[in-house]
């Protein structure tokens, strides 16, 4: 018995069998599987050696290796002698490119092999490190030009900010797409970047900008694909020196509306309203422009400057022709050494972000941002940080966005019986409080699609905590159109609230943990918000990275979670546990420094058996710990 000439309907075959031995838990190795078949299917021409089928597209060496060992296993059994490895030249005609060659790299190659032929054959030849070069159109290429366009070089720029503008230079999305089950996008290339040190990733929250060999890379990506930037021609190095942090004034609240500024001076500007007017208004004039910025923030008009110290202060250009260039957009403060623009009512739109993740139901995904805009409520839907409705700022000007004062956290009865089970209610409460938002909200769907037995006490209690102790608002709804209704409701409170308020939104840039989050915005409340009208909030891309549930966790904080996950430990009992052992391993060493066994199975109880309240630690839960981590 012999192999047909053509393998291709058995490989296929074996494809399906490696698809549905796959579990329920490996979804993407599933996905690249079926993948792999639909495109083997499609594909034409003989199909023979395993290695044959790398000219199909999504079928690499991992592949080849699982259905070259089933062929084995297949010859073995029908008794057919295995086959021969195919020849190194019949591979290296059938083995497709891995990549399209770029312009760029075309002229690298042509003067390498010049100087080659110029150095001569004689010697044994060395190997050559490639260097890197991303593919055109790539996510990486995107990412590179996008940070070329921002002038991305001594200061760094947000992820937004490059994935905003990153789309017409790739031709993959550049954020996942979780309805499709694209986990990953094209972003996800700024780590080649960085292992390549082309990208500089730097502060909390990250900031990206291009090293000296990424500049130079750039540079000749865009001149070998002869891409222009937009308004290349108009736009030169002083836009870098307007929004660099050393042309940042230092203002608190009494700079801000002049309280110690002197009466002629305001008279002078005819404008007895507040700094606000003068710094975040246009002016009628550059002349006056420029005075009335110089005057009000204390500092000395361009008459009583000298050359170096203007030189300093506002670059080489003119004081004049540079600040006319501020006078349309948001201009920059710092307060305690944290940057922070102020955005006057009317500046701003209002609306609520919507957690992916937060559907009615797997067939109707879309059930709230459709009800919304039935409504006419403009809503945006996100994978969020932290909640499950938030509501942003969008500065009309500059597109940035900031996180107002109001979180909401949708629960079934079902998941919130859950969350108790499993602890989740208590590390997202944790966590909202670290938000630092006044308005925090449990909105309570009284339906369920799940069974809630013997957890009827559970919910009382939970209910109790948000309302009585944690002093959360609570709303309660029957279903998914009354919440629609309950949210509507409140974005009119919140509109209306905000109608009459400026903003002062914080951009920090290094922040080491959610709590230096909160810190830093209590700060700012302590100091702006005195007078009422104005209120605090931190930049949107702030909240999203210093808020997530995995990211910038302390020693203490994981010595907590840890506990968490021995059944029966509440987070007020791992908060008491950890005031007591500081760290996980200060906890092994108090079991291994015990006496005995049995003074080391009630060496929690002994310690917190007298503890007041849900920080009580009775025996049997002192025996469990110790059953945990007494035996390590």
């Amino acid at each position: 018995m012999e192999l047909p000439s053509n393998l291709k309907d058995q490989y296929v075959e074996w494809l399906q069998e490696l698809v549905d031995g796959v579990s329920p838990k490996q979804e993407q190795l599933k996905i690249a599987y079926d993948k792999a078949k639909r495109n083997l299917q499609d594909a034409e021409g003989i199909f023979y050696y395993p290695v044959d089928l790398k000219k199909v597209k999504g079928i690499g060496n991992t592949i080849i290796k699982r259905l070259d060992t089933k062929l084995r296993g297949y010859c073995k059994a029908q008794g057919i002698p295995p086959l021969e490895p195919q020849a190194s030249t019949q591979t290296a005609t059938t083995r497709p490119s891995k990549r399209t060659t770029t312009v760029l790299r075309s002229i690298e190659h042509l003067s390498e092999n010049n100087k080659d032929e110029a150095n001569g054959e004689e010697g044994p030849k060395k190997k050559r490190v490639r260097k890197y070069i991303p593919k055109k159109r790539s996510g990486g290429y995107a990412i590179l030009l996008s940070l070329l366009e921002l002038k991305a070089f001594s200061r760094g720029v947000s992820k937004e900010q490059i994935v905003e503008l990153a789309g017409k230079y790739s031709e993959h999305c550049m954020t996942p797409n979780f309805s499709t089950k694209e986990f990953y996008g094209a972003w996800s290339s700024i780590s080649s970047l960085k292992k390549h040190s082309l990208v500089l990733e730097e502060g909390r929250p990250k900031k990206y900008s291009l090293t000296e060999e990424g500049i130079q890379l750039t540079k000749s990506l865009k001149l070998a694909d002869r891409i222009s930037f937009p308004k290349e021609s108009c736009e030169t190095d002083e836009h870098s020196a307007i929004t660099n942090e050393t042309s940042e004034f230092t203002a608190n609240l009494s700079d801000l509306r002049g309280e110690n500024s002197k009466e002629e001076e305001v008279n002078h500007m005819n404008d007895t309203s507040s700094m606000l007017n003068i710094t975040f208004q246009d002016l009628s004039t550059p002349q006056r422009l420029q005075k009335s910025l110089l005057e009000n923030q204390g500092l000395p008009t361009q008459s009583d400057l000298s050359p170096h110290i203007s030189k300093e202060i506002f670059g080489n250009q003119p004081i004049s022709s540079t600040l006319l260039k501020c006078k349309n957009k948001t201009v920059r403060r710092r307060y305690n050494e944290v940057s922070y623009e102020l955005w006057r009512n009317g500046d701003f739109e209002i609306f609520p972000i919507i957690d992916h993740r937060e559907i009615k139901s797997q067939s109707d995904r879309e059930f709230f941002s459709r009800a919304f805009e039935r409504k006419g409520m403009k809503s945006d839907i996100r994978q969020l940080a932290l909640g499950d409705i938030i509501w942003v700022a969008k500065n009309k000007n500059t597109g940035l966005q900031c996180v107002l004062d109001t979180i909401v956290e949708r629960k079934r009865l079902d998941d919130l019986a859950l969350s108790i089970r499993d602890n989740r209610f208590m590390e997202q409460k944790n966590r909202l409080e670290k938000s630092g938002c006044n308005h925090k909200y449990y909105l309570i769907e009284e339906t369920m699609s799940g069974n809630i037995v013997n957890m009827n006490e559970a919910l009382k209690t939970a209910l109790w905590l948000i309302l009585v102790y944690y002093k959360f608002s609570m709303i309660r709804t029957c279903n998914s159109d009354e919440t629609v209704e309950k949210i509507h409701a409140l974005h009119t409170v919140i509109s209306h609230h905000y109608s009459q308020k400026d903003l002062v939104v914080i951009f920090p840039s290094d922040l080491k943990s959610q709590d230096d989050y909160k810190r830093v915005l209590l700060l700012f409340r302590e100091e702006f918000e005195r007078k009422g009208d104005i209120e605090c909030c931190h930049n949107f891309e702030c909240f999203q990275e210093m808020m997530g549930k995995g990211d910038l966790k302390t020693v203490g904080e994981l010595t907590i979670h840890v506990l968490m996950l021995v059944k029966g430990i509440s987070l007020e009992k791992a908060v008491a546990i950890q005031e007591l052992f500081p760290t996980l391993n200060k906890i092994l060493l108090a079991y291994k420094t015990c006496a005995s066994e049995e003074e080391a199975r009630l060496l929690m109880f002994n310690n917190l058996g007298d503890a007041p309240g849900a920080k009580k630690i009775t025996k049997g839960l002192s025996e469990k710990i110790y059953d945990t981590f007494g035996k390590l």
